[in-house]
């Protein structure tokens, strides 16, 4: 009677560690994230990381087991800390990001997995924090549409047959100047997400 029980277990099990997706296969994931952003520029700004979130969803349609075409909408957020006569000025800016990457699951049972291309972020607001108070600055900022190059690497665990949980470092240049200034400033981020992965 017991190996009756045993059976489907060790079934189940058995398809849940060599469950990989195939071509054709379209997922979608919420995440949420930790991010740490600067500019980057070609001047010294004596700026600090701003520490802030993301959250949003990504779909990827798999090409075959190994690659598939990554997106989704994310709300991300950038900026900086910038210290001026001892006063620390905080630039918020948030963007609805859209990634366009090709993403490559790699090891034995292609839990791991490494995303790169351009990102488009399109700018949703602007404010800094001042010592005289929140202060919009969306006029100030060039261009209220951005993009980059993204780069990542993940790892998925499988939690069910169609369902995995995964952790993520996800890294971003943008290419596009925010200021109209004598020196070139672009966003750059850091960032940790967790998500979960449904098969649809």
């Amino acid at each position: 009677m017991k190996k009756l029980f045993l059976i489907p277990i060790m079934v189940l099990a058995f398809s849940i560690m060599n469950a990989q997706n195939e071509k054709g296969d379209f997922t979608v994931a919420p995440q949420l994230g930790l991010n740490f952003s600067n500019y980057s520029s070609s001047e010294s700004l004596n700026n600090k990381i701003r520490t802030a979130f993301n959250v949003g969803a990504t779909v990827e349609y798999y090409l075959n087991n190994r690659w598939s075409f990554r997106s989704g909408l994310i709300y991300d957020s950038k900026g900086t800390k910038i210290t001026i006569s001892g006063q620390d000025f905080i630039d918020k800016l948030n963007y609805i990001a859209i990634p366009l990457h090709a993403n490559w699951h790699f090891g034995s049972r292609r839990n791991w997995f490494l995303n790169f291309g351009p990102t488009i972020g399109f700018l949703v607001s602007a404010k800094a924090d001042t010592p005289e108070g929140n202060v919009d600055v969306k006029d100030m900022i060039e261009s209220s549409f951005d993009v980059g190059l993204g780069v990542g690497i993940g790892y998925k665990f499988d939690i069910a047959n169609d369902t995995q949980l995964y952790i993520q470092y996800q890294g971003y240049n943008g290419f596009v100047d925010l200021f109209d200034e004598d020196f070139s400033v672009f966003n750059a981020t850091s960032a940790f997400n967790v998500g979960v992965i449904f098969d649809i």
